[in-house]
């Protein structure tokens, strides 16, 4: 029987005042890919899985510490997901989805990538579902509030 897949949430974005900031290196992330796509955002949000090796490349007897990403937009009655791996020196971008069809596009550029573990159709709709069904868990915090994440175990 296969494992059941186990993921958690965590918004990074926080607003104090009229600033919304998050973690450096996210959110210089999103930024550069937000600006090669042509596309903005804004919401912000790390996904953790419990299997270390999703999303990782094996090397010296461990994995990377690869960063899986949603880059978002919520519009007035929409929401727009993508889903990308932060490499470090470039992004992988994984599969985006909008709420109103829900239909997930999985990129050529994910298909290729070489992954200990890649995410399946099935497992991305999981991720994207369950985000379209909790969207508060994107909303931007105020500084102060706990920015801990959800937690989903399907």
């Amino acid at each position: 029987m296969k494992d059941q897949l186990k993921f958690k949430v965590q918004n990074l974005l926080s607003r104090k005042g009229d600033t919304i900031s998050a973690p450096m290196s996210p959110m210089l992330f999103a930024k550069e890919m937000a600006s090669q796509n042509k596309v903005k955002f804004n919401r912000l949000a790390r996904v953790r899985f419990n299997d270390e090796t999703i999303h990782q490349i094996a090397e010296a007897g461990g994995y990377t510490g690869h960063d899986t990403l949603i880059i978002a937009t919520k519009y007035a009655n929409d929401l727009y997901l993508s889903l990308w791996v932060d490499e470090g020196v470039h992004g992988i971008p994984v599969a985006m989805s909008f709420q109103s069809d829900r239909e997930i596009i999985i990129t050529p550029a994910y298909n290729e990538a070489k992954y200990a573990r890649k995410l399946s159709l099935d497992e991305l709709k999981e991720v994207f579902t369950y985000i379209f069904e909790n969207p508060s868990v994107l909303d931007i915090k105020n500084d102060g509030d706990w920015i801990g994440g959800e937690t989903k175990s399907l």
